[in-house]
């Protein structure tokens, strides 16, 4: 290995990039993988208010403005 990328996860080798699979980690830690990985529910803008100032710690302001961009009960990641 002649070097690794913290961002990605992945490995640079001499034959080229390797990078870790979900998979990869199921078969060497023989842990099953069924169904799926992960369900969203809709959300209602209140909520979507909500869980910004709260948890993000943004300013409702800027939660009220990011909703209205964003045309309902969606968020930009940056």
């Amino acid at each position: 290995m002649e070097r690794r990328y913290k961002e990605t996860c992945s490995f640079h080798m001499l034959e080229g990039d390797v990078i870790i699979t979900l998979d990869d980690v199921a078969s060497l830690l023989h842990l099953p993988i069924t169904g799926m990985f992960h369900t969203f529910e809709p959300l209602h803008v209140d909520d979507v208010m909500f869980l910004l100032v709260e948890l993000l710690e943004v300013s409702a302001k800027e939660a009220r403005a990011e909703t209205v961009q964003c045309h309902g009960a969606y968020v930009r990641l940056s």
